[in-house]
């Protein structure tokens, strides 16, 4: 059973289910009450492709709810189909197209990166930079390449110089691959990480994705930062990568 994003197990158990969107759905009053209004018809009932057909007022619903929740920085919005595997492939279309325009390459020869542990979908394109784990079906994937994220050791106060030591060879490792790519005319035209990865809940220091960041600008590298499980107050934070503290 389910109540808003809280699910009750059989012993009685009540148990915060941070997954809610993607496995049971939301039991929320305010979406059941919705029902009674004439938004449910037109927004909930159905799934409504509202790129290619919105509604009259659509601008301002953005304007009004989604824009004053948008991370630190960004004005725009680009709409996918609601799904996480569809938000990233959007995400990482978007920066091949920006990466081939400033840059003059091929947008058929670019390739995204990924890290370990990083689960981005189920579709071709973001299996090809997840973690090898999360293709349980083995499905076919592009050639493109997986950098190791930060193994972390903790307390972090006791493993200070290690975990220093360890993120300055995953960023050696991030900078390797770069200019192996570049090398062989398939330059990495995205690089996309989470904030807590969906396998192990992995996570590194802020300077580590400071300087992960840095590296990315230098190159001129679009950065994405997928918060498709991590984000809307799941980590105590708005959006986990505030713990970044990039401002």
């Amino acid at each position: 059973m389910c109540k808003d994003n809280y699910i009750l197990d059989t012993d009685g158990n009540k148990i915060l289910d941070l997954t809610c969107p993607i496995a049971l759905g939301y039991n929320h009053d305010s979406r059941i009450e919705s029902r009674m209004q004439e938004h449910y018809d037109r927004f909930l009932q159905g799934r409504v492709d509202c790129s290619t057909v919105p509604p009259e007022i659509y601008s301002d619903m953005l304007r009004e709810y989604v824009m004053p929740i948008a991370p630190r920085g960004q004005n725009q919005v680009h709409l996918s189909d609601g799904t996480i595997t569809s938000a990233n492939e959007t995400a990482v279309c978007i920066a091949f197209m920006k990466y081939a325009m400033q840059h003059r390459r091929d947008y058929t020869k670019l390739v995204a990166l990924g890290f370990e542990k990083g689960s981005h979908g189920s579709s071709i394109a973001m299996l090809s930079c997840s973690d090898s784990a999360v293709n349980a079906a083995n499905v076919p994937t592009y050639d493109w390449p997986t950098c190791p994220l930060p193994n972390m050791k903790y307390p972090h106060a006791q493993n200070e110089k290690a975990n220093i030591a360890e993120e300055e060879r995953c960023l050696a490792k991030f900078e390797e691959i770069i200019a192996e790519q570049k090398s062989v005319s398939k330059d990495v035209g995205a690089v996309i990480i989470e904030p807590i990865t969906a396998y192990e809940n992995m996570s590194a220091t802020p300077v580590f994705y400071k300087k992960l960041r840095a590296l990315c600008a230098r190159e001129g590298i679009p950065f994405i930062v997928d918060e498709t499980r991590s984000g809307y107050g799941q980590s105590g934070k708005l959006w986990a990568h505030d713990y970044w503290y990039l401002n």
